[in-house]
């Protein structure tokens, strides 16, 4: 069957990605050639690999599939693409600062990004990485910032709102593709932001220069290759000293230093979590409900890759910043809630894909998170079984906390018993749907239970 242009690529007339059988390839229109071999032939790209802030690409053999096209590349393949409303503050203050480096850096050898979207980066690991190697277009000496609206929009608005208002704000950034409207993002800013110059120029004057003037996307007058250079470094800057956000609203903080049940059990789950993932060595591991990221660092030690997924935004900023200053660069954090997934975007919803597509793991991890989701949110066991089951290629690990745990009752204060179905005897009926029985653990000093699951 012969292929054709897939929704997952298709805005820039430069080219487009497409999935083939044997990975993702990038078509490479003949309108782009000059550009690109420019590109190549320069040093940036090269220069931009060895510091890795680009995904690096091979030469496809031939091009039977759209013969029309220039070139045919083969981009190093990621597991996982992660999208900007999945990322912690850190993640986002990072993407910013690699997206001003990569500026600086393609400026000295005459060319700039033509656009500022974030979902033209990803995070592997603790790196965040330009994924899209059409982004480039040639500078001239007194050209427009090209990208200076949709920085302002799908960039730096997001960031700025997270850091003055709430990091939760990114949740508004799942149904907002292309943006925030620049007068929207001023009027949700404090007064205080007017007294700052990034936030007065680029978001409080730009958004009344949008509505008394049409805006065609660059900014307003050309400038030479020094003020663009200043203009960047300004903003730089200011995003680099805001390293944390000025509210924090976690429930999470400290959990295990705080609020776990005992010294004793999580000294026992430690040690046999630790013992299984040793046995087993999976590939790729996937630590639902990860908290601050414990299990997942203990998991790193015997993946090749973990992903940290967590509903807790601060939570997942935790373990992005922790894997920075310990050096754990195989842990990718996730900012997804499993009852609210994000969905299929854009065009026929399929420009964006579902997390519960992009996610498949040799081993999923659920620990001390089947009563949250049961008891708090209402889902039935057999609904979680299935979903570990879709995650899982081989195993699972799932720690089951019965009503009768002190933290269980916490949440049933207010509701009241009504789950007579969440008993051990229906997580392991309906878990026994898809696994098989491995081993289970009654952890020290708890009324909690470990399990160990090989999928049917």
């Amino acid at each position: 069957m012969t292929p054709t242009q897939q929704e997952i690529s298709y805005k820039d007339p430069a080219g487009f990605v497409v999935k083939l059988e044997d990975g993702f390839f990038r078509f490479i229109a003949y309108e782009y050639a000059d550009t690109f071999n420019y590109l190549m032939q320069s040093g940036l790209y090269q220069l931009l690999v060895e510091q890795q802030l680009m995904i690096p690409h091979k030469n496809a053999d031939s091009n039977t599939e759209f013969p029309s096209y220039y070139q045919k590349i083969f981009p190093q393949q990621l597991d996982f693409i992660s999208y900007p409303f999945e990322w912690s503050y850190s993640q986002w203050q990072q993407m910013i600062l690699t997206y001003i480096r990569i500026n600086e850096i393609a400026l000295k050898h005459g060319m700039i990004l033509k656009d500022a979207s974030p979902y033209n980066f990803t995070f592997y690991g603790n790196k965040c990485i330009l994924i899209d190697t059409l982004s480039f277009t040639f500078y001239k000496e007194g050209d427009p910032w090209i990208a200076y609206r949709q920085f302002c929009e799908e960039t730096l608005s997001p960031f700025l709102l997270m850091h003055y208002r709430d990091p939760n704000w990114l949740k508004l950034y799942r149904s907002a593709l292309n943006g925030l409207p620049l007068r929207f993002v001023s009027r949700q800013l404090p007064l205080s932001t007017y007294f700052n110059p990034v936030c007065l120029m680029h978001i409080h004057l730009h958004s009344r220069f949008q509505t008394n003037r049409k805006d065609n996307g660059s900014s307003s007058t050309g400038l030479n290759k020094e003020k663009l250079q200043v203009l960047l470094s300004s903003i730089k800057n200011s995003i680099a000293k805001k390293t944390r956000p000025l509210l924090n609203t976690s429930i999470w903080d400290n959990y295990y230093e705080k609020d776990i049940e005992s010294e004793t059990y999580i000294k026992d789950k430690t040690e046999i979590i630790t013992q299984w993932l040793r046995e087993i060595k999976p590939n790729k591991t996937i630590d639902l409900g990860a908290n601050t990221g414990k299990f997942s660092r203990i998991a790193s030690s015997f993946s090749k890759v973990v992903y940290a997924l967590e509903s807790d935004i601060y939570c997942i900023d935790e373990i992005y910043k922790s894997n920075q200053q310990t050096g754990y660069n195989n842990i990718t954090p996730i900012f997804s809630d499993l009852v609210d997934p994000s969905p299929g975007l854009g065009w026929s919803n399929k420009e964006k894909s579902p997390i519960l597509k992009r996610l498949k793991g040799d081993m999923i991890m659920g620990l001390a998170l089947i009563h949250h989701l049961c008891l708090s949110r209402n889902i039935p066991l057999t609904f979680v079984a299935r979903l570990f089951a879709d995650l899982s290629v081989s195993f699972a690990i799932v720690e089951f906390v019965p009503k009768t745990d002190p933290k269980s009752q916490l949440l049933l204060q207010n509701k009241g018993d009504i789950f007579s179905h969440y008993t051990e005897e229906t997580f392991i009926e309906s878990f026994e749907s898809h696994f098989n029985l491995i081993a289970e653990h009654q952890c020290k000093n708890s009324l909690r239970k470990l399990y160990l699951w090989e999928k049917k």
